[in-house]
């Protein structure tokens, strides 16, 4: 009789979204991308170079975000493709994170987001906080 082969169990956390915004899993980070009255966990990378979308702004229209490496616009029905599985229900989320072999850190952090700002709005002065979360911040099951 073959070996019987486990499937790997999925990874979820539990982010506080009054707290945090970001998510960072090995060398992938993933941010709140508030769209069309939704919240969605999406890659934080231009499909150009690279350039860190969550620091991208929205054409005048809201349909673009421009990175801010090289001034690409990626639609925000492209990055919403890529957005990871969760649940929200007020502030707390529930994420499934992507497959990998397990071992990859995970921190959930909160840091400026100015993808969800409307096109034109002035940023906060400070930049990002870099607040990084505990192992109770995000508990992972």
């Amino acid at each position: 009789m073959p070996e019987r082969q486990e499937e790997p169990m999925a990874r979820v956390i539990v982010m506080d979204l009054s707290r945090h915004n970001t998510v960072l899993v090995g060398h992938d980070r993933y941010f709140v991308l508030h769209t069309e009255g939704r919240s969605l966990l999406v890659l934080d990378r231009c499909p150009h170079r690279g350039g860190p979308l969550s620091l991208a702004r929205r054409t005048p229209d809201g349909r673009r975000l421009s990175c801010p490496w090289h001034g690409t616009k990626v639609g925000v029905a492209a990055v919403k493709r890529t957005s990871l599985p969760m649940v929200r229900s007020g502030d707390e989320a529930v994420v499934v994170l992507p497959d990998g072999d397990g071992g990859e850190p995970v921190s959930v952090i909160r840091k400026e987001v100015l993808a969800n700002l409307p096109p034109g709005a002035p940023c906060a002065a400070g930049g990002t906080d870099g607040e990084a979360a505990g192992a109770g911040e995000a508990a992972s099951r």
